[in-house]
């Protein structure tokens, strides 16, 4: 019989009233599960971090379908954890993958200096198809780069700051 209600979440680990949790609370709840990993992982402060904001910066490359090995062979290559990684891949996927990507290719259009112009299907061109894939990496890599920057200082910031925490007040206080 499948439980209904919210999930149970320790309160230690809780960010959302517990309503909020119902909807949508089975990603939260792996998201939560993935913090607490990261923060009791062996890994270095440094690799979590690297992990993390090279999945951001996959993430907004059109790669949907090689994200996966994309991001596992390039967490080896250059030594951050590869668990943070495809953890932070997960932001795109079929669902979220159209609003993604409209976004990187607006930026990539704008940086790019791209007018909008209406296409008709008989009219496309080959060009048209290398200026959009063109918008797509370029406005991918400047939000990629944008996140994956920002979100290595904030968890190299925080990972740093809790781990000292915990050994300053005792491992159990903070488990």
């Amino acid at each position: 019989m499948k439980r209904s209600g919210p999930p149970m979440v320790p309160e230690s680990l809780r960010v959302l009233p517990a309503s909020q949790m119902a909807c949508g609370g089975a990603m939260w709840k792996k998201v939560l599960r993935f913090i607490r990993r990261a923060l009791q992982s062996r890994a270095s402060p440094r690799e979590i971090a690297g992990g993390l904001a090279l999945g951001l910066l996959i993430n907004f490359t059109p790669t949907l379908g090689f994200q996966i090995p994309l991001a596992l062979s390039l967490s080896a290559l250059f030594r951050v954890n590869p668990l943070a990684a495809l953890a932070s891949i997960q932001i795109t996927n079929p669902l979220t993958a159209p609003f993604v990507y409209a976004l990187t290719y607006r930026v990539g259009k704008w940086l790019l200096g791209q007018r909008d112009r209406a296409l008709e299907l008989r009219e496309l061109e080959a060009m048209d198809l290398v200026r959009a894939g063109a918008a797509l990496w370029v406005g991918g890599l400047a939000v990629g780069v944008g996140a994956a920057l920002l979100a290595y200082v904030v968890t190299l910031w925080g990972l740093r700051r809790w781990r000292a925490r915990r050994r300053l007040h005792g491992s159990e206080s903070f488990a």
